[in-house]
């Protein structure tokens, strides 16, 4: 049995129905298209994305399984084979963006951010824009720009203020990312040293 997809599960559940009955004859199904037997206690986490699932034990256990519907409910099993034939795309891993020069030639860079959904006691971690991409449905996620040239006061207001509209709808966006991460400051010229006009100063180092 996939138990980091029952994990996921349980850190996405909004509700849990505990006692919910006991199977019946051909009423469910195992993850390998077995007869669940008859007489099984069962429960039912709803989780985030609103989907219904259905697992042994009256209460939740770690020997729970999943298992899928059989009378009108075959949907649930082509749900469960196909997250499990697209895994790859349901378990992010962290993976940071670095500006190059091209970035800092425009002044900005965008991040992406992600975490297991209703499960705000997990840490927030910045994944790549093909995960970001990609259907996920048991993560949160959202993207970040931020801008990293410039004058530095300018910098950290215009930083500070777009963290905190991500921080809004993933909390703790604020622990993993600073207002000057990635920051390169204006180039001095010698005449802006020296007491004169600086002529635009729009280089970056």
């Amino acid at each position: 049995m996939n138990k980091g997809l029952i994990q996921i599960i349980n850190n996405s559940t909004e509700k849990k129905i505990v006692d919910a009955g006991v199977t019946k004859k051909l009423e469910f199904v195992d993850s390998e298209n077995n007869s669940v037997p008859v007489g099984i206690p069962y429960h039912i986490h709803i989780t985030s994305d609103k989907k219904y699932w259905y697992m042994t034990g009256s209460s939740h256990e770690d020997v729970s399984i999943l298992i899928f519907k059989v009378a009108g409910g075959v949907p649930d099993f082509v749900k469960y084979r196909n997250l499990v034939g697209s895994k790859r795309e349901e378990y992010l891993t962290e993976q940071r963006t670095i500006p190059n020069n091209l970035d800092y030639k425009k002044g900005f860079i965008t991040l992406f951010f992600a975490r297991q959904a209703n499960a705000s006691d997990e840490k927030v971690f910045e994944i790549s824009k093909n995960d970001f991409d990609k259907e996920t449905p048991f993560y949160d996620k959202v993207r970040l720009q931020l801008k990293i040239f410039g004058n530095e006061e300018e910098v950290r207001i215009f930083n500070i203020r777009r963290i905190n509209v991500a921080n809004s709808r993933l909390r703790g966006i604020e622990y993993v990312v600073r207002p000057l991460q990635y920051f390169r400051p204006l180039k001095k010229t010698m005449s802006s040293t020296s007491g004169g006009s600086s002529g635009g100063g729009g280089g970056y180092s």
